[in-house]
């Protein structure tokens, strides 16, 4: 039988080797069948799972947490090749098989209809997420089903909250780490949210392993016997009228993200029924309110729920005296200026302005009709420059920078009227400025940070290092905006053209760009050497997370690359900078080489090449090629 064992795991190591598994897996195995081995050898014992298993927990408290489920898992695999020859890639062979309880606590526990349900679950999260992020997520999961099993839950649909409520503290009893408790509760909220997505349960299930506080949970509860209800489920039948209620509040323009309304009002309260146990109803809506901490945000948490309550009743949005929903101005204007207004902004939203750029016109050039509308002005040809300098000089606001900059989105509007000759050419000019613009010397990085940046990149190795590396070389030698470098797509790269071509998140400008060589180089010495294997929703980014799950990154993360490099090499971003200091180190570099100002400008995506201004302050031997004389500033 020693023969045959040491066989049998010289043949599960050899699977795990032609499966892919990491040297890692593979020595970890091998170690795992020694130590049983010895242990056989030492006991004249013939080997059997029954034996194994008593030799594995008889060692627990000898190891560490990690290396007991690293042999537990290692145990399973010869099981499963002895059993059937093969140890591949599946649903029954993840990290999960082997939870933190007892050694039988595995997928071939399971009832054969939480087993079917397992197997659609795992299909799932392993079509859309990576590999890291598929084990991360489903760790504890069947241990979670055979929870409910114990419970008597037969089938999901059974479930009440407090299945998952009393699961958290089996959490806190496992012998590992807060991360590792963590990615427990975060697979089985996972599995919850799937469950609710598939009509088994309520939605607001999975937020009890989000909130993975007992003692914030407990709070929900109402004190006293009397207070506890029996309904089932009671928030179930409510989301479809939920869903209703939001759309409806959509469709009013209502100003507060819906999401976030869902989220941290309508999620809590109908936790706070399924805790309770309590059907829904105005008294319900009002012990809510009253058990809840009065928060800055319990006022608005009172007025979702009092419209709720309202639409329940009516099935109606009639947000009656308590509105602070208001349609919008343009709305209420005249037909002759609302058109010249909506056209207006169909116009510049052409040009690729962004939704909030666009509100700020479209609200200057309704207080301009709004006024002509109180002097009586009816059609655009009745509009003068009389009136155009009251406007100016009546429209007040908190600062001079207002004004002017209200005044240059109505001089614009007037621009495009006198296109449309509605109204003379030289109307705007009526409308003056309301103060000098000012310009301020930009901030640029210093020769010695540049050069940090150039030594930390032939230096770096590590995963993290290559990829802060590569995304300063973006900023520094390309001038790319942190948004956009985030969100560069592998196919943006033409490695035989040497481009880069991507859209501009900032201005909608479609722009190629030439791509240096140690950019290029270190961009790909990233993707080679650095970049983790994501899952398909990631699959097209050139940057993305390094831990689990491996989806897309934020724009923050290219000012801590930078943060990163300079404190390496002691130093650190001017007071006040960002990742933006590495563009505009890139212009004034440009300036300073003598490039043309309409190459800076190509380079840069603007539209203007009165945006290389701010930039010749850095250029002092340019700048000496220029002086003005003394008597400029008049006679001394």
């Amino acid at each position: 039988m020693v023969f045959d064992y040491d066989r049998k795991c010289s043949e599960v190591v050899f699977c795990l080797e032609r499966e892919g598994y990491s040297a890692k897996t593979v020595v970890e195995h091998g170690r795992c069948f020694e130590e049983l081995r010895k242990h056989l050898s030492l006991s004249g014992a013939s080997f059997s799972m029954e034996v194994a298993l008593k030799w594995l927990e008889g060692r627990k408290s000898s190891w560490s947490f990690d290396s007991y489920k690293r042999y537990r898992r290692a145990l399973y695999r010869l099981e499963k090749y002895l059993l059937y020859g093969e140890i591949s890639r599946d649903s029954h062979c993840g990290r999960n098989q082997f939870a933190y309880h007892d050694t039988n606590v595995s997928y071939n526990n399971l009832p054969e209809n939480y087993k079917v349900l397992y197997r659609e679950f795992y299909k799932v999260i392993s079509g859309t997420h990576a590999k890291g992020t598929v084990e991360h997520y489903v760790a504890g999961c069947t241990d979670f089903l055979l929870f409910m099993v114990e419970q008597g839950c037969a089938t999901p649909g059974s479930m009440t909250i407090d299945l998952p409520v009393k699961y958290l503290e089996r959490i806190d009893e496992i012998t590992g780490t807060v991360e590792t408790k963590m990615k427990y509760a975060d697979g089985v909220g996972q599995l919850l949210a799937f469950l609710a997505k598939q009509g088994h349960i309520p939605a607001c299930y999975s937020h009890v392993m989000s909130v993975r506080d007992k003692a914030a949970l407990s709070a929900v509860k109402l004190g006293g016997p009397t207070c506890s209800g029996t309904s089932f489920q009671p928030s179930k039948p409510l989301e479809a009228r939920a869903n209703s209620f939001f759309a409806n509040l959509a469709g009013r323009r209502y100003s507060i993200p819906l999401e976030q309304v869902r989220q941290y009002i309508f999620t809590n309260f109908f936790v706070f029924l399924e805790i309770n146990h309590m059907a829904y109803s105005k008294e319900a809506t009002t012990l809510w309110l009253n058990h809840i901490p009065k928060t800055t945000s319990w006022g608005m948490k009172r007025q979702m729920i009092t419209w709720f309550a309202k639409y329940m009743e009516t099935g109606r949005v009639d947000l009656g005296k308590i509105l602070t929903w208001k349609p919008l101005l343009i709305d209420s204007s005249p037909g002759w200026s609302r058109k010249i207004i909506e056209n207006y902004l169909l116009i510049r939203g052409k040009d690729g302005l962004k939704p909030s750029s666009l509100a700020m016109i479209r609200s200057a050039c309704i207080r301009f009709f709004r006024f002509l509308d109180t002097k009586g002005v009816s059609m655009p040809d009745a509009i003068t420059p009389l009136l155009v300098k009251e406007f100016h000089n009546t429209d007040s606001h908190a600062t001079p920078e207002a004004t002017n900059a209200y005044g240059a989105r109505v001089r614009g509007l007037l621009k495009f009227m006198a296109e449309e000759n509605l109204v003379p050419k030289n109307l705007y000019l009526a409308l003056s400025s309301g103060h000098a613009s000012k310009r301020e010397i930009v901030t640029v990085m210093s020769e010695e940070m540049i050069d940090a940046v150039y030594r930390y990149r032939k230096s770096a190795a590590s995963p993290r290092e290559l990829r802060d590396a590569a995304m300063v070389m973006l900023g520094l030698r390309m001038g790319i905006r942190s948004s956009d470098i985030v969100n560069l797509k592998i196919s943006d790269f033409d490695w035989k053209a040497r481009t880069v071509s991507f859209v501009q998140k900032k201005t909608d400008k479609a722009i190629t760009l030439h791509l240096p060589t140690d950019v290029g180089n270190s961009v790909y010495r990233y993707i080679l050497h650095g970049r983790p294997q994501p899952g398909s929703s990631s699959a097209s980014f050139v940057f993305i997370r390094h831990i689990a799950p491996y989806s897309a990154l934020t724009r923050c993360v290219c000012r801590y690359a930078l943060i990163r490099i300079l404190s390496a090499n002691g130093l650190e971003l001017p007071h006040g900078q960002g990742f933006h200091i590495t563009r505009r180190t890139f212009a004034t570099r440009l300036l300073k080489a003598r490039t043309k100002v309409d190459s800076i400008v190509d380079a840069l995506g603007h539209a203007s090449r009165m945006s290389v201004d701010v930039y010749m302050a850095h250029d002092q031997e340019g700048m000496l090629l220029c002086p003005l004389p003394f008597t400029i500033g008049g006679a001394a």
